[in-house]
């Protein structure tokens, strides 16, 4: 019994003292329509927060990027300064609740390579156990993602036409080619052929990214040409598809 007693509380202690487990890094890009993410990642840092998770949002669009989108906050660093040493991370990460903060990365393009620290090991160097680090991705932003992370996972929002399909396609094997991502998923967005539109992309994609893919759903909203306050008929379903994902282990 009171070896038992001893066992018991040496496993509390290793639990209580191990070291916190690093923030899986979560990217969430769109190619079509690159801002159509921001709608979507706003409601998905506050509903992971409500999760009880301690979250970082990196945000990759700048003011001529957002089509009005209006910032969470004001900013006056960039994660990139704090990125090069040129202000301490605490000034590039703003905390927004006490289980959530903010960063605005714009200019990672004008960084070299890679860096050091990254920002995970920032991130678990600050004294705050984080648990998810979303990155707001701007497709077109030519920039290292080893900034970030060596490992992050993506999810991608692609329409279900020919055209689209093979835009995503592409975006991902040039994605892929400047790094091997931790795993890719796709949410598929209107069209009515929502699994066999998800095979012919699996079918192209697959081998050029030497990794499979994995449909998180289909919704059925449409991409649309107006303003991003209106974007989507069913946020909340986008947002539960990509939140079940983003809280599994």
């Amino acid at each position: 019994m009171h070896r038992d007693t001893q066992q018991d509380q040496a496993s509390g202690l290793r639990e209580l003292f191990a070291p916190a487990a690093p923030p899986q890094f979560h990217a969430l890009s769109c190619p079509r329509r690159e801002a159509l993410v921001l709608p979507i990642a706003q409601v998905l840092v506050h509903a992971l927060v409500e999760r009880g998770l301690n979250i970082t949002w990196i945000d990759e669009f700048d003011l001529s990027m957002r089509q009005d989108w209006p910032l969470p906050c004001p900013v006056r660093f960039d994660l990139s300064q704090s990125l090069m040493n040129h202000v301490p991370l605490a000034s590039g990460l703003q905390s927004l609740n006490p289980h959530l903060w903010y960063a605005l990365s714009r200019r990672l393009a004008r960084m070299p390579a890679k860096v050091f620290p990254t920002l995970m090991q920032r991130l678990q160097d600050s004294g705050i156990v984080f648990d998810r680090v979303l990155l707001c991705l701007a497709s077109t932003l030519g920039r290292s993602l080893h900034h970030y992370h060596d490992a992050i996972h993506h999810t991608v929002l692609t329409a279900c036409g020919e055209d689209d399909l093979t835009q995503t396609r592409d975006w991902m094997v040039k994605v892929q080619s400047q790094q091997r991502a931790a795993s890719w998923s796709v949410v598929l967005v209107g069209g009515d052929a929502g699994h066999s539109a998800f095979a012919r992309l699996a079918e192209s994609a697959e081998s050029l990214l030497g990794q499979p893919l994995k449909l998180l759903g289909h919704v059925s909203s449409q991409f649309p040409p107006g303003a991003l306050s209106s974007a989507w008929e069913h946020p909340l379903e986008l947002r539960d598809l990509i939140l079940t994902h983003m809280c599994q282990r």
